[in-house]
């Protein structure tokens, strides 16, 4: 029986890749530094912004890792909503699992506070609890944060699944004893989740809705 579902944000919930990416190639530009195609950001981002933003530099710029950074967050809290919608499907799949009473989460390594701005702003009042990147805690795949909000949606590990795109996102569940849901629409494909060893691949937000029925009828 499955009572919660955790969330990954990027790539899972919202197509952020946009973004993300204009931001960073803004950061680059103010540091005369060459700019990124944003197709090539797949593979930047899922490990937190200071990896994101390592990424974009590369070794021979990582001087500047510290200054980008700080501009990052001005540029990208500005503009962190400019293009990012939820996902087709996803709406409906939220509205699904609200109405079967399953509780919600999301777990992240985007900074806390663009997570919850983000969040609030797309789904209000939706989520028990929201958890982004902070000193607090490491990040994903370490499952602290993920602990974290099992305790604020005062669920088991065994009532929840975690839900996201990477292999970031299935590590995670694995590490918190958390069956795990890879989605393919996200930044990083099926392979990768085939890889990382998802208990469960789907294609679109309904093969969840099936995925929650089926559990929760046996």
């Amino acid at each position: 029986m499955k009572k919660g579902c955790l969330f990954d944000l990027d790539g899972t919930l919202v197509n952020s890749i946009t973004d993300l990416a204009l931001s960073t190639n803004e950061v680059l530009k103010l540091h005369h530094l060459p700019t990124h195609d944003i197709s090539q950001y797949n593979m930047f981002v899922g490990n937190g912004v200071k990896k994101l933003m390592e990424r974009a530099l590369g070794p021979e710029h990582l001087d500047l890792l510290d200054v980008c950074l700080q501009d990052f967050q001005k540029i990208y809290r500005e503009h962190c909503l400019d293009h990012t919608i939820p996902y087709d499907g996803i709406e409906e799949l939220i509205t699904y699992l609200k109405k079967q009473n399953i509780k919600l989460a999301v777990v992240t390594n985007k900074p806390h506070a663009l997570a919850i701005q983000i969040v609030e702003h797309l789904f209000p009042d939706t989520f028990v609890a929201i958890y982004g990147q902070q000193d607090l805690y490491p990040v994903k795949p370490d499952p602290q944060s993920t602990y974290m909000a099992l305790m604020e949606m005062r669920l088991d590990k065994k009532d929840c699944f975690f839900i996201g795109d990477s292999q970031v996102d299935i590590d995670t569940g694995y590490y918190a004893g958390i069956d795990s849901i890879g989605v393919t629409w996200g930044f990083r494909g099926r392979q990768e989740l085939k890889n990382a060893g998802a208990d469960y691949i789907v294609d679109n937000p309904y093969e969840i809705m099936e995925l929650i029925q089926n559990e929760n009828r046996g």
